[in-house]
């Protein structure tokens, strides 16, 4: 995977609203994964016809398709011993950033930080630079932070900010299946000790928020959380 370095300046905070200003140096080799239905699309290889249910979580970008009402899913990270850092190193991070500081003793931040740690599954209709600190840092993603890149740069951001791309992110959690049912999307997801996924798909609807239902191949309702701005 091509190394993409990130600098990251706070420059205000006011009236609970971000300021932050990213500087990146762009991959030199951007990837660039097609999607292509009724395949499963390696960056390496392509590889014949599987279901959702039948892949197993890999590290680098592929494209999953299913049959019927499934949709094609682009896995666009998947890092399958990450672990959510601990509680203590979570708050040595955020406590030593100016951003957090001394803001996360109080609300809205304490609150906004509480309700991202308590969450695994979190979906995202919006792309913005500084509109993704909050959600990488308050949630833990902050230690995969240099794999993120690849997922953003191509034109999704351009397309999820179209309403053409729909994201979500699965925190020890694996995706088995997607699916389009009764006017609202469908994830089946398999929980996991450890993992990472970042899953781009294209949208079928155009709801000023996204209509997910999130279940565990037990049978279980997840609760996911919006990161749109």
């Amino acid at each position: 995977m091509s190394q993409v370095f990130a600098t990251a300046l706070l420059i205000s905070l006011s009236a609970g609203s971000l300021g932050w200003l990213t500087t990146l140096s762009p991959p030199a080799q951007p990837l660039s994964s097609s999607s292509v239905q009724g395949t499963l699309v390696d960056a390496a290889k392509a590889s014949p016809v599987l279901s959702l249910a039948q892949v197993e979580p890999i590290s680098s970008p592929e494209v999953l398709a299913a049959a019927a009402d499934s949709l094609v899913v682009e896995v666009c990270l998947s890092l399958t011993d990450w672990q959510r850092p601990s509680d203590l190193a979570q708050a040595k991070q955020l406590g030593a950033m100016p951003h957090y500081g001394v803001a996360l003793q109080s609300d809205p931040l304490a609150e906004m930080a509480k309700t991202w740690w308590s969450h695994d599954i979190f979906s995202f209709t919006t792309y913005g630079l500084s509109a993704r600190v909050d959600p990488l840092y308050l949630s833990g993603v902050w230690t995969a932070l240099d794999d993120t890149w690849d997922c953003y740069s191509g034109d999704q951001p351009e397309q999820i900010n179209r309403g053409e791309l729909a994201e979500m992110w699965l925190l020890h959690h694996r995706l088995v299946d997607l699916a389009w049912q009764d006017d609202h999307y469908v994830a089946t997801v398999e929980p996991a000790e450890s993992g990472l996924q970042l899953v781009q798909f294209a949208r079928r609807e155009s709801n000023p928020s996204l209509p997910l239902s999130i279940i565990t191949t037990a049978g279980q309702a997840l609760a996911v959380l919006s990161g749109d701005w």
